[in-house]
């Protein structure tokens, strides 16, 4: 299978697209930087120059064209007035008082360039002045300017930031879009290899989980567990397929020869009446593993989740005991219930009868004479909990898990009815209602714990 490029990865996608929206806000942010920066500057450049020329005037006012060239000339002598620019002219254009001449004789606010007395180039060597012209009595003009060329310098200086971050953010945004989309194809490239390897045939292979945890990982953790239930799934039946191998072939073979035998003898009638019913009841042993079969498929299905109501537990229990005591008494062996009322669940009532009915029958079935049988009920919370404990042989630990596979069963129980279907049932039902079962030694003899997670409800 052919990747696509480093370029066509949606991880590169998304960092060009995340690239442009970020570059656009950068773009806009640097132009308010700009201009709010370029605002305030030149108010306050404004507002210092409207001061010292309200200032002058307030000079004029008192002493005339004198008095105000008095002040000029002082002005311009010291240090902190340098940035000012003082000129005085008539109607005419003419320069009256102080340097500054080459303004428009209209009030209001001008911005004109002057050429300082230095030697730099002409495109260096033109300064920017911000000139405040005011009307003054006998037909005169007053102006005065400040140098603005240092807001400019600021200006140009955001600008140039802004075009170096500008770059910057592209460098590393190309460079952050091709790490991640080389990340992201090195990922896609491992499940893509991981799962020709399993359609291949490498059934255990598992696809490949990396310690940062993220989507693509989170994925391939979900299929993985997919993967464990198909491979699950398949090694059951494999195995269903050589236990039916084995389980039916006794009885197939012992039906087989039963009726070559009655064909290759001359038997008398009530002879073949004998051989027929032999027949029927090996029939009848076979058509009960299929229909157990046929009823694990269903339960595991899970199609009876919808027809899930609220049952009483604890009646079912109590029903699956009456029905069963009988035959524990004619086996000597004897029953003792704890079972808390009105336990309740969501859950197939027919289906908790049978998988109460198997657990209890089990315990019959396998234990010798004069063996004490428990079953409790209880609730606590948010759990139920159903036991049922025997002080028999028990099953060795060894084959806990196994005797819920179909079609197991235990040498000693081999002399037994039965055909290994029973607890694969009981396990079956167990998943359908999110049940947990649990096998444990009860020194001496089983127990067999079952938790069922679901909230009960007072409700019978």
């Amino acid at each position: 299978m052919k990747l696509p490029s480093i370029v066509d990865s949606i991880s590169f996608k998304l960092s060009a697209l995340y690239l442009i929206l970020f570059l656009c806000s950068f773009l806009s942010i640097g132009v308010t930087v700009y201009l709010l920066t370029y605002h305030t500057l030149e108010q306050q450049l404004k507002s210092s120059v409207e001061t010292e020329a309200t200032r002058l005037i307030t000079e004029y006012d008192s002493g005339g064209i004198d008095e105000l060239k008095e002040t000029i000339d002082e002005a311009d002598g010291q240090v902190s007035y340098n940035f000012f620019k003082y000129g005085v002219i008539d109607q005419n254009g003419k320069l009256i008082v102080g340097h500054l001449n080459n303004f428009q004789p209209s009030t209001g606010w001008q911005t004109i360039k002057i050429i300082p007395a230095t030697n730099k180039s002409e495109e260096e060597k033109q300064d920017l002045l911000y000139v405040k012209v005011m009307a003054l009595p006998n037909k005169f003009w007053l102006g005065v300017g400040h140098d603005g060329e240092y807001i400019q310098d600021a200006g140009e200086a955001i600008i140039h930031a802004f075009i170096w971050g500008f770059v910057l953010v592209i460098f590393l945004g190309i460079g952050g879009g091709l790490y991640l989309g080389g990340a992201f194809l090195r990922k896609i490239q491992g499940i893509t290899n991981s799962t020709q390897a399993i359609i291949s045939g490498e059934l255990k292979h598992r696809l490949p989980v990396s310690k940062n945890y993220d989507e693509l990982d989170n994925l391939a953790i979900l299929l993985n567990q997919m993967l464990d239930k198909i491979g699950s799934l398949i090694e059951n039946i494999q195995q269903v397929s050589n236990d039916i191998a084995h389980d039916l072939r006794t009885p197939i073979s012992h039906l087989k020869f039963r009726l070559e035998n009655a064909l290759a003898r001359n038997l008398s009638a009530e002879q073949y009446k004998e051989r027929v019913a032999f027949a029927i009841e090996e029939v009848d042993t076979i058509l009960n593993t299929f229909s157990a079969m046929l009823r694990i498929s269903q339960i595991e299905s899970g199609s009876r989740r919808s027809g899930f109501k609220i049952v009483n537990l604890s009646n079912i229990v109590a029903s699956v005991i009456d029905a069963l005591h009988p035959i524990a008494e004619e086996q000597e062996k004897s029953i003792c219930a704890d079972i808390e009322q009105d336990v309740t669940l969501s859950g197939d009532k027919e289906l908790l009868t049978q998988l109460a009915f198997n657990l209890l029958d089990n315990a019959i079935l396998h234990t010798p004479e004069n063996t004490q049988i428990k079953i409790s009920l209880r609730s606590s919370g948010t759990q139920t909990e159903f036991i049922v404990a025997d002080n028999g042989p028990g099953i060795a630990e060894a084959h806990h898990r196994k005797v819920f596979q179909r079609f197991y069963r235990l040498e000693e129980s081999r002399t037994t009815p039965g055909n290994g279907l029973g607890l694969s049932i009981v396990a079956a039902i167990a998943e359908l209602h999110e049940a947990t079962i649990v096998l444990s030694d009860n020194n001496p003899g089983l127990k067999v714990v079952l938790n069922f997670r679901y909230k009960p409800s007072n409700s019978a």
